[in-house]
């Protein structure tokens, strides 16, 4: 019989290490769909008490309090700390009498519950619950989450109860292998970080065609939301418009020596991108003859070698 038919989430204890963006998120969300937040323990005082004022729940001044409290506890914390928390709560659980079915989560994106590993050999469940979105002020972010979709990871027992916990909120996800984790996190620093590295390659390109800064992102976003929306209804490489989709040689070439007159810090970035949308298109939209002639023009090669 599966763990989530017969442990009723909604009388469990959900408790916090760390009260920054994250576990303040999670803590809203969690008390919006009627699950019980024991706390928070943080590194100062003053985190924890803003936390606990902002969900209705206690401030704990030490991790054995926390434990005391809650059955299932999240680690909201930095990822360079998270092994750090792992020591530290390894040694409070020596000699402790764990509670049957304790839970530690982690929400790192990158790691795998393998850096809980003094925990889980102290007799816990351990696991990672990540939420795909980034973190801002706690409200707006706890909206989000709302649509966010998790990637859950651990023990099995602990992958089940994640799956509890998220079935009451009605929250998507899914079950991602250890060793994907790190794959995982980098598709979504591309999509989340480097779409705004984009962004700013193009704005700087505006800006050196004479638009000022303060209206270029009103500008563009019609354009942004348009391509947005394409993807969505027609996935990306059928999303795709432009010079390189039309196999037009001359206008990609005008933009070469243009950014390499005017703006010779972004060439690069351009190569790379018109690089990566052609290797897009090979046997798709275009053929490889056409391929190769954007190789020439790019002065790559699209084989990689």
């Amino acid at each position: 019989m599966e763990l989530h038919t017969f442990i009723e989430v909604m009388l469990l204890e959900i408790g916090f290490i760390g009260a920054g963006k994250v576990g303040k998120a999670l803590g809203l969300y969690f008390k919006a769909h009627g699950l019980n937040v024991s706390g928070f323990c943080s590194r100062t005082e003053k985190s924890a008490v803003e936390a606990a004022v902002l969900t209705s729940s206690i401030a704990y001044r030490t991790l054995r309090e926390l434990a005391d409290s809650s059955d299932i506890i999240f680690i909201t914390v930095p990822d360079q700390a998270l092994a750090e928390v792992d020591r530290e709560a390894a040694l409070m659980l020596d000699g402790y009498e764990v509670k049957p079915e304790t839970f530690w989560f982690h929400v790192s994106g990158a790691h795998s519950s393998k850096i809980l590993e003094g925990i889980r050999k102290a007799g816990c469940e351990t696991g990672s619950m990540h939420p795909l979105q980034s973190f801002g002020e706690p409200y707006g972010s706890a909206e989000r989450l709302e649509r966010s979709w998790f990637t859950l990871e651990g023990t099995d027992k602990a992958v089940l109860i994640a799956q509890s916990l998220l079935d009451k909120t009605n929250g998507k996800h899914f079950r991602i292998e250890a060793e994907n984790k790190p794959l995982f996190h980098a598709g979504a620093s591309v999509v989340s970080n480097f779409m705004v590295t984009l962004l700013e390659s193009g704005i700087s390109l505006f800006e050196a065609a004479g638009m000022d800064r303060a209206d270029i992102f009103q500008a563009i976003e019609p354009l942004i939301e348009s391509a947005l929306s394409n993807i969505r209804e027609k996935g990306t490489i059928d999303a795709l418009t432009g010079p390189i989709v039309r196999g037009d040689y001359d206008t990609v070439s005008v933009h070469l020596k243009a950014i390499g007159d005017k703006m010779p810090s972004e060439l690069e970035f351009y190569r790379a991108a018109a690089y990566k949308t052609a290797m897009m298109l090979d046997g798709n939209r275009l053929t490889h003859e056409q391929i190769e002639k954007f190789e020439g023009i790019l002065e790559v090669r699209i084989d990689g070698r």
